[in-house]
Formats: structure tokens, C-alpha cells, sequence
């Protein structure tokens, strides 16, 4: 079976962080199998066309992507320059739509991530095929904002409409809850593996790590101010591994306090890896937004799950549902809490192992063998 991909967001090579999901089913699907081919967006200087592990990409490039995600791009692009934005997210679109006609003609099924422009686009070109629109957080946060529910309920019309997560559920447009997933094994966590991650690292004290774009949504600001406080209490170690638009800013205010923060750039594949084995807890201070925007249910959560790293979360959009119980939760955009339950993590070891033992046997119920084959018979 031959399948269509249309995604705004991909890997653009091996390991890189972008999309790792979507790829992650794409490979799913190529071991069962099927042919796949992609149609997404890119960088300026991306190849138009090219190979990845099997999957034939064919790219459109958008300045709106990758600098910090599309949804922080738009919204600035539309309060700065609001006719610029409007015009390239517009041409984006239509070359989508343009390249995904030609290069997914001869595709039995179609498969699209985020509703918006993806799932419209492969709507208007579906004919009879099978088209799965899997709806994300910023797209589902988008239609609410501009009061555009009316393009779900249409998509649920016209092809199965999947949720990554409860929470995102739009009324008059159902469809089924299916998370996205991870490679499980990959992340398998063992003493030696955290011992040799922690001596690479050169890491002797407590480390926290944070793994994410660098953008206003992921709460980064009220992780520093809880770091403070926590370092008054004993010593530690922040890790930040990721980038975007808030770096500058972020590492000003790290010297400014002389706060103990290591920025480590995005990273992906085996150096993700080795940073949540030795990591002692992974943070996710994410906030909601004055707009409403706040988080999906991150595959970070996931990863840090499989790699047996006890996560401390902000109570905001599905990651309560997806931990579970497996992790602590805070209220968003309290600090206090925050360092209160990262120094229990940090310094109750019977906690931290209950976190870790419940962790890994709920990252199970992320992978890909259990959550794609859902996914999958949509699409036959």
C-alpha cells in the first residue's frame, strides 16, 4: 500500500528533533510494509526532494517553520506584520497543495498531521481515498482562537478525524483519541548506561533537565525563578537542551543571577538519550497562554517515561492524562510548587524509584507497536 504524508512539521535529516514523530510512524508503516511518501514543509536552503530512512520527502520551503515552531512564528508574524504573514502563510499553503497533487496522485491512502493547512489540504485531494487528519495542539488551538471549529467539523465529514489527546476534542467534529508515540526500546534505561551518561556529561551534583523549544508556551522563565529557590535549598544542576527565540534572553537573565544553568543547544537521537538517563528528573513548566495556547500531550513526557527519568510537570492540556499518575504535577506558572516538588524528587530516593518503576510501565503504552496499528487500520 502506498501512503501520503502531508505534514508541515519533519525531520530534515537523521535524528533531527522536528516532527520525530511523524517520522516515527512513517517507519512504523514502512515495516509493515508500506511505501510512504512525504510532502512537508522546509527551510529555505532544503532540498526539494530527498530520502529519509526509506521515506521519499518533498519539501516546500516556509520561513514560518523551524525557527521556533509555526505557531509562535504566526502569532508575532500577525502582530508585527500582519500582511507579510498572511501572504506567505497563503503562498505556503497553495504550494502545499500544489506539490502534494503531483507527488501523492498514486497514493491509496492519505495521511496528514495538523488539521491546518495539512488536513484541509489532503481533504481536497482525498477523491475517494482514505484520509486520516490527526489534529495536534497548536492546530486545534488555532481553529478555537479564530473561531474555526467549522473546518473540523468538515474534516470529520470527510475523513477520519484523530485526536493525539482528550483534551483537544472539538465538539461537532468526532473522532478518535490516538496518541503519538515512541520507539520504547530505544530509550531503556540501566545503571551502567546513567553512570557512563553522567561521566560524559561531567555531572557530580542533582541535574534537572529541560528538553523543548525555547519559546513563551514552555514556561522557562518560571523554571529559573524555581531553580533559585531550589539551589537555596541545595545544590543543582539545570540542563537546557533546546533552542529558539527566548535563548538570548534566557541566558542574560541565567549570568545576570548566576544561576547554575547549562545550555546544551537542541539536541536528538543518541545525545537526547544519554541527557534523560542522566538527568536525576525532566522539568515541563509549561504554561496556558492569555490566548489559551498551552501543551498537547508532549512525546518528551514519553521519552523521559521509557528512559526511566522521574518527570515534574505542570498540570496544563493532556499531560495530566498521560502521566497518569506516573509523575508529579504542579500548577502552571507557580514556582514555588515547582522547586518544592523537584526537591522532593531530588532528595527522596524511594519517590524517585516509585516515579521511575511507574514511568516505565507507562511509557509501554506508548509504543508504536501498541498505539500505531490504531492509526494504521484507518487507513485500509
Amino acid at each position: 500500500m502506498h501512503i501520503g504524508v502531508i505534514s508541515t512539521s519533519y525531520p530534515r535529516g537523521a535524528g533531527d528533533p522536528a516532527g520525530s514523530f511523524v517520522h516515527g510512524l512513517n517507519g512504523y508503516l514502512r515495516r509493515q510494509g508500506h511505501r510512504v511518501t512525504v510532502v512537508c514543509a522546509g527551510e529555505a536552503d532544503s532540498p526539494l526532494q530527498a530520502e529519509l530512512d526509506g521515506v521519499s520527502v518533498h519539501r516546500v520551503p516556509s520561513p514560518l517553520f523551524f525557527q521556533g515552531g509555526a505557531p509562535d512564528a504566526l502569532a508575532t508574524g500577525l502582530v508585527q506584520s500582519p500582511l507579510p504573514t498572511l501572504w506567505e502563510a497563503s503562498r505556503f499553503s497553495l504550494q502545499l497543495g500544489a506539490v502534494a497533487a503531483r507527488q501523492l496522485v498514486g497514493c491509496d491512502a492519505l495521511l496528514s498531521h495538523w488539521l491546518v493547512p495539512c488536513g484541509m489540504t489532503a481533504a481536497l485531494l482525498q477523491g475517494r481515498r482514505p484520509h486520516v487528519a490527526v489534529a495536534h495542539s497548536s492546530d486545534i488551538h488555532l481553529l478555537r482562537r479564530l473561531r474555526g471549529s467549522v473546518v473540523a467539523r468538515w474534516l470529520s465529514r470527510r475523513a477520519q478525524l484523530v485526536y493525539s489527546a482528550e483534551h483537544l476534542r472539538l465538539d461537532g467534529a468526532p473522532g478518535q483519541v490516538v496518541p503519538m508515540g515512541i520507539h520504547v526500546a530505544e530509550f531503556a534505561p540501566s545503571e551502567p548506561l546513567r553512570q557512563q551518561a553522567r561521566q560524559a556529561l561531567g555531572l557530580s551534583r542533582p541535574t534537572v533537565l529541560f528538553l523543548g523549544r525555547l519559546v513563551p508556551v514552555k514556561g522557562l522563565a518560571v523554571l529559573l525563578a524555581a531553580l533559585d529557590r531550589l539551589n537555596q535549598l541545595q545544590p543543582v544542576e539545570l540542563l537546557v537542551a533546546g533552542d529558539g527565540p527566548l535563548r538570548t534572553e534566557l541566558m542574560r537573565e541565567v549570568i545576570r543571577n548566576g544561576l547554575p544553568v547549562r545550555f546544551v543547544g537542541e539536541v536528538s537521537g543518541p545525545r537526547k538519550r544519554e541527557l534523560l538517563w542522566a538527568a536525576d528528573a525532566l522539568v515541563l513548566p509549561s504554561l496556558q497562554l492569555a490566548d489559551g495556547r498551552t501543551e498537547g500531550s508532549p512525546v518528551v513526557v514519553w521519552e523521559a517515561l521509557a528512559a526511566g527519568c522521574p518527570v515534574v510537570a505542570s498540570r496544563v492540556g493532556g499531560v495530566a492524562a498521560q502521566l497518569a499518575g506516573a509523575g508529579l504535577l504542579v500548577p502552571p506558572g507557580d514556582a514555588v510548587q515547582l522547586a518544592e516538588a523537584l526537591h522532593r524528587v531530588l532528595t527522596q530516593p524511594e519517590l524517585a524509584n516509585q516515579l521511575r518503576t511507574q514511568g516505565l510501565g507507562r511509557a509501554l503504552s506508548a509504543d508504536w507497536s501498541q498505539v500505531a496499528p490504531q492509526l494504521e487500520r484507518f487507513l485500509l
